[in-house]
């Protein structure tokens, strides 16, 4: 659960910063801390996480250690990648649901992690990783106020994308 409170409390921070920039915003910087922090958290103390890999995968010390810098890399996309905010959003998405089976596994198979409380906790991880989708998935919406901040052109582009013109006159 510290995952979710420093993506809320780096969510808080972000609105209170942000410039009226909104909560879908605000969620998507929160991400990018928390996604940065347990990447981090993944090569600096890695055992609680490879008690989440079952003892028959080969090379969890590694695996563990790459998903870490792919969490880093996911939380400087999120706020680096203007232009694909939405995939980035969609790939994290699918990150979060791939690594769900670590967390079906602790749950099911009762797997002591070092630093987390046991029994009920292991279950209520499941649906926080259905929350972690949707603002994955909302916090990367295209929205123009955002994008026009960062730069006229996309969101100009962006208004035309969903008003149906192009800009582009066809002979008729």
């Amino acid at each position: 659960m510290m995952f979710l409170l420093i993506l809320a409390s780096a969510a808080c921070v972000a609105a209170a910063f942000g410039r009226g920039s909104g909560w879908p915003t605000a969620l998507r910087r929160g991400m990018a801390v928390a996604m940065v922090f347990a990447g981090f958290a993944h090569l600096a103390k890695p055992d609680p996480f490879i008690a989440h890999v079952p003892t028959w995968v080969p090379a969890r010390e590694l695996i563990v250690a790459a998903t870490g810098v792919i969490e880093i890399a996911f939380g400087a996309a999120l706020v680096g990648l203007v232009r694909h905010r939405r995939g980035v959003g969609r790939l994290l998405a699918a990150y979060l649901v791939a690594v769900f089976p670590a967390n079906v596994y602790v749950a099911v198979a009762d797997v002591d992690v070092n630093g987390q409380p046991g029994g009920v906790y292991r279950w209520l991880r499941l649906p926080v990783q259905v929350l972690l989708v949707w603002i994955a998935l909302r916090s990367t919406t295209t929205d123009t106020a955002s994008l026009k901040s960062a730069h006229p052109a996309i969101a100009s582009e962006s208004r035309r994308a969903v008003s149906g013109t192009t800009g582009v006159s066809h002979p008729t």
